[in-house]
């Protein structure tokens, strides 16, 4: 089982998301939750990373279980979580596991989380199918499912550019450089990424990962959701639920009810989740 994230980024990942709106991204899952009638406490959260969101719906009162494959990442979450939450019982449980093949023994879960675009690390159709699998598998009857993904049509019209972040640390900067290659064709985007801890301006570490990421399209992701045994609820702008996908919406998220076991696509033309995915929800209450 190979991770996706080797230890040496993963020692900066959080530093270098540090920016990152977690508190807000996990506000906005409990009302989604909310409204779209989750009932129960468990969670599983797919490709945990550091464990930001595990950690912090763990202390909404959520009960939750934590997957990732990356060893040095679950060392990561299990130290956040130790410092985030004085009662051990509270904290988040982590488990090393491939989203497409791990299974959990015990009570299935009323809620599944991919977050931060765990299911566009599945490139193939046959990955997705397995990673939406595993969802359901673990999803009791009636349960939800919220992932982020990139969104098509934005990625086509925003194409990927080159980007550098910076960062301080105790000892100096560390510099992160990410290029973009979009292929058009498998629906993919290879990230390149250059990462480099300088001290007193001498490079003291590199490290140069490439990560591939696969974009969706709203019909494609509805049945991916079908086949699998997922009734697809809404699909928006990541940050706004009552904002439609669209060109500018590089980031969405898609939010499904688990409603029967897998099964096999539909023969009949057309026929994808009962019809067309509805685009936004009702205004939140």
């Amino acid at each position: 089982m190979t991770a996706t994230f080797g230890a040496t980024y993963a020692r900066h990942y959080d530093l270098l998301y540090r920016d990152k709106d977690y508190d807000g991204e996990v506000a906005l899952l409990v009302r989604l939750l909310d409204r779209h009638g989750a009932e129960g406490c468990r969670v599983l959260d797919i490709g945990c990373g550091t464990g930001q969101h595990a950690v912090r719906l763990a202390s909404c009162g959520f009960d939750v279980t934590g997957i990732d494959r990356a060893a040095a990442m679950l060392v990561l979450a299990r130290a956040n979580a130790t410092r985030s939450l004085d009662d051990a019982a509270a904290r988040p449980r982590f488990v090393a596991g491939d989203a497409r093949t791990f299974r959990l023994g015990g009570a299935p879960f009323d809620v599944a989380l991919m977050m931060f675009g765990v299911l566009g690390y599945q490139l193939g159709n046959r990955e997705v199918r397995d990673a939406l699998d595993t969802v359901r598998a673990h999803l009791k009857p009636g349960g939800l499912f919220v992932c982020d993904v990139w969104y098509g049509p934005a990625v086509l019209a925003v194409r990927p550019s080159e980007r550098t972040k910076v960062v301080d640390t105790v000892d100096g900067h560390v510099e992160r450089s990410a290029r973009g290659t979009l292929d058009d064709f498998t629906h993919q985007v290879a990230v390149h990424y250059d990462l480099r801890h300088v001290r007193d301006s001498e490079v003291v570490s590199e490290v140069h990962e490439t990560h591939r990421m696969r974009f969706f399209f709203a019909q494609e992701l509805a049945l991916f959701f079908e086949t699998a045994g997922l009734e697809m609820l809404a699909l928006h702008a990541f940050d706004d639920p009552e904002k439609d996908p669209g060109d500018d919406t590089w980031n969405v998220l898609a939010i499904g009810r688990a409603v029967q076991p897998p099964s096999l696509p539909s023969p009949v033309p057309g026929n994808v989740v009962n019809g067309p995915v509805r685009r936004g929800t009702p205004p939140l209450q």
